[in-house]
């Protein structure tokens, strides 16, 4: 008996994956070169039914090199913000339509994990041995 199906969606990534997060029926792959890949399945049908996977071909839907200058460690999507963060060098917010940089938290430079307060707007932070906590308006 198995509790879980298990397929792979992808093989042959073009570089190695550091981070994986999910949105609606797409998976963000950050990468150790610093770009993002985005997969989306092959087929309209999936799209439509996000909540259930599938054993079908994913493809490459972008490619954003120079999304950051260092490997993307970690990545959490705020649907109810439309925004994308990731940690890199630094933690930056993105828009989740267009993966845009919309800013940067520069006292985060260093940062090795962080989480995200979706009821408060927090943004809590490890850096060497300092744990900062910041607000979003």
């Amino acid at each position: 008996h198995s509790a879980y199906d298990s397929f792979e969606l992808l093989t042959n990534s073009p570089s190695k994956i550091e981070s994986i997060e999910s949105y609606a029926s797409k998976i963000l792959l950050g990468c150790s070169d610093g770009s993002l890949l985005v997969y989306a399945p092959a087929s309209e049908r999936s799209a439509t039914a996000p909540e259930e996977m599938r054993n079908e071909t994913y493809t490459l839907e972008r490619n954003l090199k120079g999304f950051a200058r260092r490997p993307v460690v970690s990545m959490q999507v705020v649907e109810s913000r439309e925004l994308l963060l990731s940690l890199s060098e630094s933690i930056a917010f993105h828009k989740l339509s267009t993966f845009e940089t919309i800013a940067v938290i520069t006292k985060a430079k260093g940062a090795n994990a962080f989480c995200w307060d979706e009821q408060r707007g927090f943004l809590c932070f490890a850096r060497q041995k300092r744990v900062c906590i910041f607000r979003h308006d």
